[in-house]
């Protein structure tokens, strides 16, 4: 597992957002898509390959923390395809971001927590 490109993914979902939301993005989000959390890598990581680590302390506030991280950036979609652009921006700067950033450091902690584990895990 590439921890750093995991969270540089979820990181860069503030610019995708951001660029949504000023109609400088090409991309089409779907907010039922977005909310989906074991769909990139680090949710395919949590409910496949790193379930046996749900016994470390960081892997149930990291699995809890990407759910709502993916609900947030669904949400922001969603506001803003229902005309509110403000509230999407809101959402944006304000939750979102702090999560974002609680997210960002759990995902240090947890994989910290992993390396110590020597876990066996295949890493990709």
């Amino acid at each position: 597992m590439n921890w750093m490109e995991i969270i540089s993914a979820h990181v860069m979902w503030k610019q995708r957002l951001t660029a949504y939301l000023a109609g400088t993005s090409q991309e089409e989000l779907d907010p039922e898509t977005i909310k989906l959390d074991d769909r990139c890598a680090l949710g395919k990581w949590i409910y496949g390959d790193g379930k046996p680590m749900e016994v470390l302390p960081g892997y149930e506030e990291v699995r809890a923390l990407h759910a709502t991280f993916h609900q947030n950036a669904a949400q922001v979609v969603s506001l803003h395809l229902a005309g509110d652009t403000a509230g999407a921006a809101a959402l944006l700067n304000g939750d979102y971001s702090r999560l974002s950033e609680k997210l960002k450091h759990r995902i240090l902690g947890l994989s910290s927590q992993v390396k110590s584990a020597g876990s066996g895990i295949p890493r990709f």
